[in-house]
């Protein structure tokens, strides 16, 4: 039979199996709530001619599914991987540009073909800029949206160092800056001659933002740049000028020049010129146009609108990896304390062994005073009448007394320890009894978590076109 501290251990290490069942189970489905991923294949990969690139275009897919986008040097290596799969596609499959966009747009991207295809754009981009560029805006926009970088790519160059140095930057406030430039350049370049009768109006004035040509004799003759601020010292005014040239050879160091050293890029192309008809469009043309602005602007808000679902998906995932951390360790230190506590039980257990032990052999040892006291009754009754027998019988008394007084002691010690063993196994049951209620209380919070959980529904059926993206994450995470 067991004793009561075996049964004891037994069911305390039932309760912590249990409960560390319950945080698995717990664990596993906020994962399939919150970040479900399962890689199902609905592409036809037959279509990649070769086995290597069939393989190739998988690991990609899994690659990107699984990595959610952090940094800008994330989405780069994503870029680069698929533009890598697009060249091989080119050089080795046939109608293989068709083939990669087909499966671009095919559901095993689901709703992130979206940061696929800008993650090629703007890897295409960055690319092609300066060097010294390149340092700059890797150092700036690590965590820029990838709506906000998609938009950084219409920036012009010169322009691209002081959008960056201002701070991070949302989509709308880029494209509101890239729009700024745009307007300011189209009406600087929609300055035309009024008449045909080649009739000279006067010259707009020049303002940051405008187009200027260098004509003073020297060797800036010719050069071009645009203007970036104006300075005024003693009521005469000059404009810093950031040139082509500069913004080239990776510098961003502007010249100063006065208002007679330059000329309006716009005015120096129609110079010698005669002002040319305005071109006429058709009712037809006209209905085109507007029909192509309008599907540019509603494809750009559904691309901001994506990149603000992407964000909050993030967060929600970045949220529920934090809060399941927290129960993690919390359990773990549960599972230590259980350990100690269990540990404690089994020390007291061998005390209470030893005591056990020990009062055994005080009963032993009472027995045996008993037997002697008795004999010696017995050995006085047989010679009471002996002077001698009195005299040992005085001896053996002293003797008996003087090994009685220690064994009564010890007898009142053992007693004494024993009382104190009962009570630290008292204390240790309280503590046991405490533990299994806040035990008791972690499954609660589990509960009532997983219930508050229960209240996103609306959040996750808007990325509901997510589950195959989550789900992959998953398995590579398990495979990792």
């Amino acid at each position: 039979m067991m004793t009561q501290n075996q049964v004891f251990r037994v069911a305390l290490a039932d309760i912590k199996a249990n409960a560390q069942q319950k945080l698995e189970q717990y664990i596993d489905k906020q994962a399939d709530t919150i970040a479900p991923f399962a890689l199902n294949y609905s592409f036809d990969y037959n279509q990649f001619a070769e086995t290597a690139l069939q393989n190739k275009a998988k690991t990609t897919l899994a690659n990107f599914i699984g990595f959610v986008r952090q940094t800008f040097d994330g989405l780069l290596a994503s870029g680069k991987a698929l533009q890598d799969l697009y060249y091989d596609c080119l050089a080795f499959c046939p109608n293989g540009k068709q083939v990669f966009h087909t499966w671009l747009e095919s559901n095993d991207f689901g709703a992130s073909r979206y940061i696929a295809s800008s993650a090629m754009k703007i890897y295409t981009w960055f690319d092609q800029l300066p060097e010294r560029i390149q340092r700059l805006v890797r150092e700036k926009v690590q965590n820029w949206s990838v709506a906000a970088l998609s938009q950084l790519t219409k920036v012009a160059h010169h322009l691209i160092k002081e959008l960056v140095d201002s701070g991070k930057k949302t989509a709308a406030q880029v494209k509101a800056t890239t729009e700024k430039t745009a307007t300011s350049a189209k009406k600087t370049n929609s300055t035309i001659v009024a008449t045909a009768s080649n009739e000279r109006i006067d010259a707009p004035e020049l303002a940051p933002g405008m187009r200027i040509v260098v004509v003073v004799n020297g060797d800036w003759k010719g050069y071009k740049g645009i203007i970036t601020a104006k300075w005024k010292a003693n009521d005469n005014e000059s404009w810093w000028v950031l040139l082509d040239h500069v913004v080239a050879q990776g510098s961003f160091t502007k010249t100063l020049f006065k208002p007679e050293q330059i000329q309006l890029e716009v005015l120096s192309n129609q110079s010698g010129s005669k002002t040319s008809p305005k071109e006429t469009f058709t009712a037809r043309q006209v209905e085109q146009k507007i029909a192509e602005a309008l599907a540019e602007q509603e494809r750009e808000q559904a691309e901001v609108e994506l990149a603000r679902f992407t964000e909050i998906r993030d967060a929600a995932l970045q949220a529920a990896a934090v809060e399941l951390k927290a129960a993690q360790e919390h359990a773990q230190k549960m599972a230590q304390d259980k350990e100690k506590l269990i540990e404690q039980l089994i020390e007291k257990d061998r005390q209470l062994v030893t005591v056990q032990n020990l009062s055994i052999k005080n009963q032993q040892l009472e027995q045996r005073v008993v037997q002697l006291e008795k004999a010696l009754e017995r050995a006085g009754q047989n010679s009471w009448q002996n002077t001698f027998s009195g005299q040992a019988a005085t001896v053996v008394n002293s003797e008996l007394e003087a090994t009685i007084a220690p064994l009564m002691s010890e007898v009142e010690r053992l007693n004494e320890v024993v009382l104190t063993r009962e009570q630290e196994v008292a204390q240790l049951k309280a503590v046991n009894h405490k533990q299994q209620a806040e035990l008791t209380n972690i499954v609660n919070l589990i509960t009532n978590t997983n219930e508050m959980n229960s209240n996103q529904t609306e959040i996750v059926e808007q990325f509901v076109q997510l589950k195959t993206l989550l789900q992959e994450m998953k398995i590579n995470e398990v495979i990792t």
